[in-house]
């Protein structure tokens, strides 16, 4: 299992302390989710530079092919017995994140401090913020401080611990502050009944640390706060705090908010339809050409803002299905969709923004397509050498791609055809912009390729010309892809 974090800086980062971010179980898990999370940092919260740390916490609802044979085994035979297997499994695996939050904690700071020499060298100092098993993997670092000598590790000026899953003795909390010198709030809840879950240990997140207030150690009761409560109010743990001074924000109205009961799905995907919205008309035709290409979309030769992003997502998942209920997928679902059909998803971990994820199925999609020898085959020098691109060089690139996704593929020779680069580029190393690789794909080409890998992308692209829409909507992401390195809009990355 992999035991290295994944750093993010938020948009609005200012000034010379570092707030780090750290979720718990069932969070961070794919793209969505750390969209979703990284929503929640209050806009006013601008006193320092945000960071979310995203670890392979593990989530309930994600079966390995062992256990989900085993649970499915059981469940044949007895509907009760494959309950209480399946029960049994997702405490095992709760456990194994468990001990895994305490791993990860030992390996935060000195990862922390990488990180930030290297993209943020003028911070002098970090608060972290941990929810639920998050809280575990900073209490772990903290702890693990207390072996080491005082000049040793990053400078920690507050710590904030919310629903905890992790126990803290009030003398272990002293021996934390007189080591940092820091403020430790611990927001508990004694309504937050997943805790109770927690088998085996008492945890903070129900309960206060000290009998007694401390100058440096607060207990900050959340009332009423359930155990998923604390990233949604998040602004509402803060203030309550007061942590890192924090007083911004406007109060919480007494006035109930208004909910739009059915948020339009094509509207609110922002990701996608903001970026369409923001991007040139010539990009927004070339997404739309691909898109015609399929029979499984009806557009007009210049499509509105509304329906092209509309049935772009129709095109993601089971187009019947989407047909039958109205809608399609959220942009960041196809991606992991696509992902999923590649053979991508352990490296979904390294990817912390969306354009990181679309860099990473790209330059698959064009290996599988045309070998590992093409320029934009490498994820680490796609945006290079795209960026190199001219713009119609780019779009005759992905032509090619999408012919080589088509049956008819496989009874020619498609060639992706030689990048074409701007002149005062000169990225490339002599000879580069000659290649012209047959595509992969083709079945006639096999003979002399390494049989497994090239077969494995055979087969992907073979799958890809057969499913519905998938043809048109490769081609139509790598499109996006572009577009998104372009407008370099930190909102919609």
């Amino acid at each position: 299992m992999d035991h290295n974090f994944k750093f993010l800086t938020l948009p609005h980062r200012s000034g010379e302390v570092a707030n780090v971010f750290i979720h718990g179980y069932s969070a961070g898990h794919d793209m969505e989710d750390r969209c979703k999370l990284r929503k929640y940092i209050p806009t006013s919260l601008h006193n320092g530079i945000n960071i979310f740390a995203f670890w392979p916490s593990g989530h309930w609802a994600q079966f390995d092919s062992a256990s989900s044979g085993g649970v499915a085994a059981l469940a044949r035979i007895n509907a009760l017995a494959g309950a209480g297997a399946a029960a049994v499994d997702r405490a095992m695996h709760f456990n194994s994140s468990r001990n895994r939050a305490t791993e990860m904690g030992k390996q935060l700071l000195g990862q922390l401090e990488r990180y930030l020499l290297k993209h943020h060298p003028y911070v002098s100092k970090v608060n972290l913020v941990g929810h639920s098993l998050g809280g575990r993997v900073v209490v772990s670092a903290l702890l693990d401080l207390l072996d080491k000598p005082d000049h040793e590790g990053l400078e920690v000026g507050e710590v904030l611990l919310m629903a905890a899953a992790a126990e803290l003795s009030a003398e272990q909390a002293h021996a934390i502050q007189q080591r940092t010198k820091c403020k430790l709030y611990n927001a508990y809840s004694e309504d937050d009944l997943v805790l109770r879950f927690n088998l085996g240990e008492n945890s903070i997140g129900r309960r206060p640390i000290t009998s007694c207030e401390h100058e440096h150690i607060h207990d900050v009761s959340m009332a009423q706060f359930g155990h998923t409560d604390y990233w949604p109010r998040l602004e509402e743990v803060l203030r309550a705090s007061r942590f890192h001074g924090y007083t911004g924000g406007l109060p919480r109205s007494n006035q109930p908010e208004p909910v739009d009961e059915v948020p339009d799905p094509v509207e609110t995907d922002y990701l996608l339809h903001d970026l369409l919205e923001l991007t040139s008309p010539t990009i927004r035709g070339q997404v739309a050409k691909h898109l015609r290409s399929s029979s499984w979309t009806k557009l007009e030769a210049e499509p509105a803002l509304y329906p092209l992003t509309q049935e772009l997502q129709l095109l993601g998942g089971h187009c019947l299905v989407n047909l039958a209920r109205g809608r399609g997928l959220k942009y960041v679902q196809i991606l992991l969709m696509l992902a999923q059909h590649y053979g991508l998803v352990n490296e979904l971990h390294d990817c912390a923004q969306v354009v990181e994820m679309e860099a990473l199925l790209i330059s698959k999609c064009f290996q599988s397509s045309f070998g590992e020898k093409h320029v934009l085959a490498s994820r680490q020098d796609i945006v290079q050498h795209l960026d190199a691109m001219t713009e119609q060089g780019y779009f005759d690139q992905v032509d090619a791609l999408a012919a080589s996704l088509t049956v008819t593929s496989y009874f020619s020779t498609p060639e992706a055809p030689a990048p074409a680069y701007r002149k005062s580029d000169s990225i490339l190393p002599s000879g580069s912009t000659e290649i012209a690789l047959a595509s992969a794909s083709t079945l006639s080409s096999l003979s002399g390729l390494v049989p497994t890998e090239r077969i494995k992308a055979a087969v992907n692209n073979l799958k890809s010309a057969v499913k519905p829409g998938y043809s048109a909507l490769i081609p139509a992401v790598a499109i996006l892809f572009y577009a998104r390195l372009k407008l370099n809009n930190e909102g919609l990355l």
